[in-house]
C-alpha cells in the first residue's frame, strides 16, 4: 500500500464577513512555550466587497406566520394564503398549500439586482396524487407577479418538468424546458437549484439536481428575452401552485439554505471530497467560500430541540442543552477566561450536536480553552487551531472526520496544570464508546496527536481510520490508568509523519492492551508498527 502524502489543498476561496474583525489583547498570565508576536486570526478570510451575497438565509429560528427576517436580505414577505399557512423551524422554510388550485408567494423584495444568481434546496412533503405541483424559484422578481423564475413542476408519475419561465401578471411563457426522472423530489428527498439572471436583455441559466449526487457539468437550461417590463433590477422569491386536479392536498414546500449574489462571486457547490480521500487543510474545512457572517456578542446556549445555527460569527462560547442541534458555516472565537472551558460543548445525555464546516479557536488564547468539550457530537469539516486540546471526549458517540486539527496551544507555564507545561493533546479521550475518528489532518499538538486514557471511566469501540496524523511524543498515545486494557480499539490505514519526540513512535500501548491494526505507514512508506509500552 502505498502511502498518503501530506498536502492539504490550497484555499479555494474566501468568507465575506458581515462585520469586521476587531483586535484583541491578550488577557492571563499563561506566556506560550514559544514567543508570540501576534494573536491568532480566522483563517477565513474576508471576501471582496464587490462580490458580496445579497441574499443569505440558512432558516435558523423558529415563526410561525411568516418566514420572518433573512440572515441577509431583509425580511420576507408573503403572498396569498393566511398566515399561518407559513413557517419556519429546523433550518427550513415552509409554505403549506392548503387546497388545490392555490398559490403560494414569499419573496425578499429589498433584494434587487440586475445581475443575480440564486441557489436553494427545495422539497415536497409527499408526493402529489391526481395533479401536479410546481415551485418556482424566482431570480428576478418584479414584484409577487412579474418575473424570471425557475418552474420544478413534480408530476404524479414523479417525474420532475423543469422550465424558465417569465410572468406578466397573469400571462406565463416558457422560455426553455425538459423533463427530469429519477431526482425523488418529495419526502426527505430535496433538489438543488441554481438559477442565473443577468443583463439587459436577459440571460437565464439553470441547473438541478437531487442533493447528495454530483452537480451537472452544464447547465440544464439557457434562454434569453428581452421583454421590457423585466428588464429592471428584480429580487428573489419562491412560489408553490397545487394544480386543480390535485386530490391529496394540503401539501408542504420546504425551503432551506438560500443563497444570492453576484453571478462572478457565486457561492460554490462542489460536493466535498468523500471523507479519506484527500488530506483536511485550508482549502476544505472551516467557513465555505461566499458565507456572510454575522456578529454575535457573548456566550450562546442553544435550548431548541433540533434548532440550527448557521452564519454566525461568534464572541464567545457556545454551550449546547439540546437534542439534534446543528452548527453550520460559522465561527466560535471564544473570550478571554481565566476558568476551564471550550469553544463548544455538549455535556449532556440529553443534548446532541453536529458541527460542520466552521472555524474553532481561541482569539483570547490562555490555557483554559479547549475546542470541544463533551460528547454526543459530530464535527465534520471542522478547522480547530491555537486551543489546548481541539476535542476533548469523556462519553460516548463522538464522531470527529474530515477536519483539520493543528496549531494547539502550549504553555510551559500553564495555570491550568498548576503552573507546569500544558498536557495539550489534539484528542483526548477520557471515557467513551462508540467513537469514530476518521479522516482527519493531525498535527502540532506537544503532548499527544490521539490521547486515549481513562482517568473519567472505560474506553472502548474506538475506530481511528484513515486520518493523516503527526507530533506529540508519540502520535496515538494508549494509557489504562489502572482501568484494564482497552476493549475495541481499530486503527487503520493511518498515515503517519515522523515529528514525534519519541524516534519512529506512530502508536504506544501497554501490552495488556491488544489493538486491531493494519494499514498503517509513515510518509516514507515503511510501516507504522505499535511499540509497546506506557
Amino acid at each position: 500500500m502505498r502511502p498518503r502524502t501530506f498536502a492539504p489543498l490550497a484555499r479555494q476561496g474566501a468568507v465575506a464577513l458581515g462585520v469586521g474583525v476587531l483586535a484583541l489583547s491578550l488577557v492571563g498570565s499563561a506566556t506560550p512555550a514559544t514567543a508570540a508576536t501576534s494573536l491568532p486570526t480566522a483563517e477565513s478570510p474576508a471576501a471582496s466587497p464587490t462580490l458580496t451575497p445579497v441574499a443569505v438565509d440558512g432558516f435558523g429560528r423558529t415563526v410561525t406566520g411568516g418566514w420572518g427576517t433573512a440572515t441577509t436580505g431583509g425580511a420576507w414577505t408573503t403572498v396569498g394564503g393566511v398566515a399561518t399557512d407559513y413557517a419556519v423551524n429546523a433550518g427550513s422554510a415552509a409554505m403549506t398549500v392548503r387546497q388545490p388550485g392555490w398559490n403560494l408567494y414569499a419573496g425578499l423584495a429589498a433584494v434587487r439586482s440586475m445581475d443575480t444568481e440564486v441557489q436553494a434546496r427545495v422539497s415536497l412533503d409527499k408526493a402529489p396524487t391526481g395533479g401536479a405541483v410546481e415551485v418556482d424559484v424566482t431570480g428576478r422578481a418584479i414584484d409577487a407577479t412579474q418575473g424570471y423564475r425557475l418552474r420544478s413542476k413534480l408530476l404524479a408519475d414523479g417525474s420532475v418538468r423543469t422550465s424558465l419561465i417569465k410572468v406578466v401578471g397573469k400571462t406565463t411563457s416558457t422560455l426553455a424546458s425538459t423533463t427530469l426522472t429519477g431526482l425523488g423530489f418529495s419526502g426527505t428527498a430535496q433538489l438543488q437549484v441554481r438559477l442565473q439572471v443577468t443583463g439587459n436583455p436577459a440571460t437565464l441559466q439553470a441547473k438541478l439536481w437531487a442533493v447528495g449526487a454530483t452537480q451537472p457539468t452544464a447547465w440544464t437550461l439557457t434562454a434569453a428575452d428581452s421583454t421590457a417590463a423585466l428588464q429592471v433590477p428584480g429580487g428573489i422569491g419562491v412560489n408553490t401552485y397545487t394544480a386543480s386536479g390535485l386530490t391529496n392536498a394540503p401539501i408542504t414546500a420546504r425551503v432551506a439554505d438560500v443563497w444570492a449574489g453576484p453571478t462572478a462571486g457565486a457561492r460554490s457547490l462542489a460536493a466535498a471530497p468523500a471523507i479519506g480521500t484527500v488530506e483536511p487543510g485550508p482549502g476544505n474545512t472551516g467557513v465555505p467560500n461566499g458565507t456572510v457572517l454575522t456578529r454575535h456578542n457573548g456566550d450562546l446556549t442553544i435550548s431548541t430541540p433540533g434548532a440550527v445555527v448557521s452564519g454566525l460569527d461568534i464572541y464567545g462560547f457556545v454551550k449546547v442543552t439540546a437534542p439534534n442541534v446543528t452548527i453550520k458555516n460559522s465561527i466560535i472565537r471564544g473570550a478571554a477566561t481565566n476558568v476551564q472551558r471550550a469553544l463548544l460543548s455538549s455535556t449532556s445525555d440529553t443534548a446532541s450536536v453536529t458541527i460542520q464546516d466552521s472555524e474553532l479557536f481561541a482569539a483570547s488564547p490562555s490555557g483554559w480553552i479547549d475546542g470541544i468539550r463533551g460528547w454526543n457530537f459530530t464535527a465534520t469539516r471542522v478547522n480547530i487551531h491555537h486551543v489546548i486540546d481541539a476535542a476533548h471526549i469523556y462519553g460516548n458517540n463522538v464522531t470527529i472526520q474530515g477536519s483539520w486539527l493543528h496549531d494547539n496551544l502550549h504553555y510551559e507555564v500553564d495555570p491550568a496544570q498548576n503552573n507546569t507545561p500544558s498536557h495539550d493533546d489534539s484528542i483526548q479521550i477520557q471515557k467513551g464508546s462508540g467513537i469514530k475518528i476518521v479522516g482527519n489532518s493531525i498535527s502540532g499538538a506537544f503532548n499527544t496527536g490521539i490521547q486515549f486514557t481513562q482517568d473519567q471511566g472505560i474506553v472502548s469501540n474506538v475506530t481511528v481510520d484513515r486520518n493523516w496524523a503527526d507530533g506529540g511524543g508519540c502520535t496515538v498515545n494508549l494509557a489504562e490508568k489502572g482501568k484494564g486494557p482497552f476493549q475495541g480499539v481499530v486503527i487503520t490505514n493511518n498515515t503517519f509523519g515522523r515529528d514525534t519526540k519519541v524516534a519512529n513512535c506512530a502508536i504506544i500501548a501497554p501490552t495488556t492492551t491488544v489493538l486491531t491494526t493494519s494499514g498503517n505507514f509513515y510518509t516514507d512508506g515503511l510501516v507504522a508498527s505499535v511499540r509497546k509500552g506506557s
